[in-house]
């Protein structure tokens, strides 16, 4: 039986709260494997994220490690601006 050091923060544990609350509330460094599951996407699409600068990480020797707050934050802020972009999409073209 191996016993696991990761963290616990996934989008099905929480309940009464939301992902953000988890996520800012979270002390320990999250793995990429921990991104990936709570972003729902491959671990390969967050290394790529990683290598492109696009997520807020930290390297440690050849380990990244994620902080979950900076994490919240960045996801905020990408949620805000797909918004923006919807409610842009959402105008009816205005025909003269």
């Amino acid at each position: 039986m191996s016993t696991s050091t990761s963290p616990s923060v996934h989008l099905t544990d929480v309940k009464n709260g939301d992902i953000f609350d988890s996520l800012e509330s979270c002390e320990k460094l999250l793995t990429a494997r921990d991104v990936a599951r709570i972003l729902s996407i491959s671990e390969k699409t967050v290394y790529s994220y990683v290598s492109r600068n696009l997520i807020p990480h930290y390297k440690i020797e050849a380990n990244v490690r994620f902080r979950a707050r900076d994490l919240a934050s960045w996801l905020k802020r990408h949620a805000s601006l797909v918004e923006s972009q919807r409610s842009w999409r959402r105008e009816e073209p205005r025909c003269r």
